[in-house]
């Protein structure tokens, strides 16, 4: 979930109560997306996005991979049901 913590920064968090895992901040007509890190030297940049929706959900998928889960292209998915 988004938790607006100012006008141009949000942070990322499993829930209400949940930590801040990334930040979200606006960044020229994007959003930046950050993992979230009291230290600045631990934070880690992960792109820049069109929406802070899209940036929320590109946390979600780095997490996934970093577990060993993989998200399959649009390409491949077409492929599995057979529409290639």
């Amino acid at each position: 979930m988004l938790d607006r913590a100012s006008v141009d920064r949000l942070f990322v968090r499993s829930g209400p109560d949940g930590p801040a895992e990334a930040v979200v901040e606006a960044f020229g007509s994007g959003w930046r997306l950050r993992r979230w890190s009291l230290d600045a030297v631990e934070q880690e940049s992960l792109g820049v996005y069109t929406s802070a929706e899209l940036a929320e959900t590109a946390w979600w998928r780095h997490l996934d991979q970093g577990r060993g889960h993989r998200t399959e292209s649009a390409s491949e998915m077409r492929r599995r049901l057979g529409e290639d």
